[in-house]
């Protein structure tokens, strides 16, 4: 390749190029990358911009090939940066003969202000998009969106407020409530709060979960939103679910299966089990006898027991277990039954180990209304506590 241009020969740029017109371009290009390092002034950063101006202008008429319309588009705006330096550093004096107008200067120094390491990922990163995809192109504006962007990241929260620091995992607003609250559902549900939680600290990257009790498909709702709790640090698993009796608007993503028969799949990383309550939803997911909602005291604990040997038959050593349950009281009839003692003492002859535990009000979560109030006063009168804590218990397989 020929030497590039003079300074002088540079001095005027040719509309009309004879010849090799994408190596003439290239040899003006590089003269300007030499002029540039030696301006020293705002006026002559600006004589650079206009000869690179009209060579990106000449490139695109030319249709010459993308990577030198690029060169040209580039160089321009490290011109942009380097005059906006400039004025930077002379607090915003700028001088009257510069052609520029406000908003143009204005950015110019928005671009200066960026760290050198921010600006020269985001110009990589443009170029590179605008290589490849026809509609993309390289331009001031796109290089300050771009920027703007990175700088809204460091700005975001590193983690989502939904995700708790401690074991006491309270929602005073709950952005997962009843997925077809519109509907009329009314059977149980829980926050969907709990299982993003469950899932932030008892998941890994790509690992299996299992939700062997899915009801109306809670834990993929939750699932499909890991971009709004998991803050800054977005993972993906695999999520697959299960039920006696699949509702909901995701029954279509629930496949049937009878948890108490056997256990869905092999080698689970991760099971979590939103249970029916033990006297608290009877006959509200089915009138089957064999569902665990339905059952009698007795038979419930013999279905638990039998859940858990299904769970820890299909568990590895070191893989973890959840249970979600509160306990059971009835105010008139002063009866208490402690069902995550049960719980606890179930898994643990299945061959589990209590790992960790944490707590949700249930209460604090759902609108006071005339109907608790009589509660609270009756629970007083008979000297009966109501359940209010819903126990997350998560189990270790040893």
């Amino acid at each position: 390749m020929k030497e590039p241009f003079s300074e002088q020969q540079f001095a005027i740029i040719p509309t009309v190029v004879s010849g090799n017109q994408e190596t003439v371009i290239v040899q003006f290009l590089t003269t300007a990358t030499e002029l540039l390092k030696q301006a020293k002034t705002p006026e002559e950063i600006q004589e650079v911009w206009q000869k690179v101006n009209a060579l990106e202008a000449l490139s695109k008429k030319f249709r010459l090939s993308k990577e030198v319309q690029l060169d040209a588009t580039e160089l321009r705006i490290r011109i942009e940066r380097r005059l906006g330096e400039l004025l930077t550093k002379k607090n915003n004096s700028i001088p009257s003969n510069l052609s520029f107008t406000k908003n143009d200067l204005s950015k110019f120094q928005q671009i200066a202000t960026t760290s050198l390491k921010v600006f020269e990922a985001v110009l990589t990163d443009l170029r590179t998009e605008a290589a490849i995809k026809r509609r993309t192109a390289l331009s001031t504006t796109g290089i300050l969106r771009a920027i703007r962007n990175e700088h809204k990241k460091d700005s975001e929260p590193l983690f989502s407020p939904i995700i708790k620091p401690s074991d006491n995992w309270n929602f005073s607003t709950v952005q997962y409530g009843r997925i077809d609250e519109e509907l009329g559902e009314y059977r149980g549900y829980i926050p969907g709060e709990i299982y993003a939680n469950c899932f932030w600290y008892y998941v890994k990257p790509g690992d299996l979960v299992i939700a062997p009790m899915a009801g109306s498909g809670q834990a993929w709702r939750v699932y499909e939103a890991r971009q709004e709790w998991m803050g800054q640090h977005i993972y993906d698993f695999k999520l697959k679910m299960f039920d006696l009796t699949p509702r909901g608007k995701y029954k279509d993503l629930i496949t049937q299966h009878d948890l108490t028969k056997s256990f869905p799949v092999e080698h689970p990383d991760y099971i979590v089990i939103d249970i029916p309550y033990y006297g608290m939803v009877a006959q509200q997911y089915s009138n089957k006898s064999e569902d665990v909602a339905n059952m009698a005291l007795e038979d419930w604990q013999v279905a638990m027991g039998t859940i858990a040997k299904n769970c820890a038959a299909a568990q590895q050593t070191g893989t973890l277990c959840t249970i979600i349950s509160p306990n059971y009281r009835d105010v008139t009839k002063r009866q208490i039954f402690m069902a995550t003692d049960t719980i606890r003492s179930l898994w643990e002859l299945a061959g589990y180990l209590l790992h960790d535990k944490a707590y949700s009000s249930r209460r604090i979560q759902q609108n006071q209304t005339p109907q608790m109030a009589r509660m609270n006063n009756q629970a007083k009168t008979n000297q009966i506590m109501l359940t209010d804590i819903t126990e997350i218990l998560t189990f270790r397989r040893v």
